[in-house]
């Protein structure tokens, strides 16, 4: 910016630019909000928005903040007060549409993550409301906090984030600073939802999400290729006896993977897939089943280890096609159920479960009866809030004949 006091006036309002020198460890230091409440811990994210390269050094992503400008708001004073019982426009109940009326004060000598973007001339509730949207069609789960401008996400593939507006002060009170911080887990589709949602607070149309999640391109495979799931189990059975949260963590990401057809391959997922169905009672197979018929409160450690669980029974009834032993699968109907049911607190969770339920229904004449109100249920709650909730209860439905 020019320091000659004959512009001042005749510029249009200062550019939103950050410096790469100040990012350079992506790591922001100021977390006393959170201080109590959270025990996750803030991980700094440099992507790189290069649409087709993988670049090394990432180009800055414009336009940025830099922490050095003094940002702000007047007076630190806001409102939070919000209807939650109106129904928007979009159809959507307000309750699921975060219409946050303004945005609080950025704190001074706060360093903001290279994720974050300057939304000129907008009311804050214009730009929550553009990063609901996208939250909703992207499936990612959300809670809303007015007081702090925050809101809480985990995407479907488990990243842990949060996206934060603030208002600016002095040259920058005209705008709303949005920022999204990475707190825990990794995804190689993080990049797209980051993106998509700075896109849209911004205005812009963000990219629709991807009909089928990114993954790394398989290797060739022989023919006469015959994987063993042995020693691959006893690696995950290794690592789930292990104390601590991490490596049970890593144990139940390496499962849903070696589950995974369109990631290990069909051979691979079909072995460890049959391996855990027939023989549930090896380590693996119990410990699944516990974490699976277990009911965690969300704030638990062991909640985000039954996510997991439940994906990988997810990936395993998908190759199975659903032929799991009569024992396994009258003890699964009520859990499934009960997290169909509660899809407002958990949409992600009633997902995974819808997905569960759609391989389980092909074989059970009672099917209709048992899911079709649990269903319904989970099929609102995907309409208002999670687009892959409604999209998977919708494809339970039709399979009982529902629609």
């Amino acid at each position: 910016m020019s320091n000659n006091k004959d512009d001042k006036g005749s510029k249009p309002p200062p550019s939103f630019n950050a410096s790469a020198d100040m990012f350079s460890h992506g790591i922001s230091l100021n977390m006393d909000d959170d201080i109590g409440e959270e025990h996750t811990r803030r991980v700094g994210f440099n992507p790189s928005f290069a649409p087709t390269n993988i670049s090394f050094e990432p180009p800055p992503m414009a336009p940025m903040l830099s922490p050095g400008m003094g940002l702000g708001g007047p007076g630190g004073a806001f409102s939070t007060a919000q209807s939650k019982t109106a129904v928007m426009s979009t159809g959507r109940p307000a309750k699921f549409q975060w219409l946050l009326s303004d945005a609080p004060t950025l704190p001074e000598f706060h360093p903001l993550e290279r994720t974050a973007v300057f939304v000129p001339s907008t009311d804050a509730s214009a730009v929550s409301g553009r990063i609901s949207d996208v939250l909703r069609d992207r499936s990612i789960e959300a809670s809303f906090d007015d007081t702090k401008g925050r809101a809480r996400c985990v995407s479907a593939d488990g990243v842990d984030f949060r996206v934060r507006l603030y208002r600016g002060r002095g040259q920058y009170k005209h705008g709303i600073i949005v920022e999204v911080q990475r707190r825990f887990g990794t995804s190689i589709n993080f990049h797209s939802d980051t993106k998509a949602i700075l896109d849209s607070a911004e205005g812009k149309t963000p990219e629709k999400p991807p009909a089928k999640p990114a993954t790394l391109p398989l290797g060739p495979q022989d023919d006469n290729y015959s994987p063993s799931a042995g020693s691959s189990l006893g690696m995950v059975a290794r690592m789930l006896n292990f104390p601590g949260y991490d490596a049970q963590y890593l144990a139940l990401q390496t499962l849903t993977s070696l589950t995974d057809p369109a990631k290990m391959g069909s051979a691979t997922a079909k072995a460890v897939s049959a391996e855990l169905m027939s023989n549930t009672t090896n380590d693996v197979g119990a410990k699944l089943l516990m974490l699976i018929l277990s009911s965690p409160k969300p704030q638990d450690e062991t909640f985000d280890q039954r996510v997991m669980a439940m994906g990988v029974l997810a990936n395993v009834l998908q190759v199975v096609s659903g032929n799991v032993p009569d024992s396994v699968k009258m003890q699964l109907r009520d859990v499934m159920k009960q997290d169909l049911r509660k899809a407002e607190s958990n949409p992600r969770l009633a997902a995974i479960a819808a997905r569960c339920i759609e391989h389980l229904i092909v074989s059970d004449p009672n099917a209709r009866d048992i899911y079709l109100d649990a269903l319904e249920v989970a099929y609102q709650v995907g309409n208002d809030r999670h687009a892959g909730l409604m999209r998977q209860a919708e494809r339970c439905l039709e399979k009982i004949g529902a629609r």
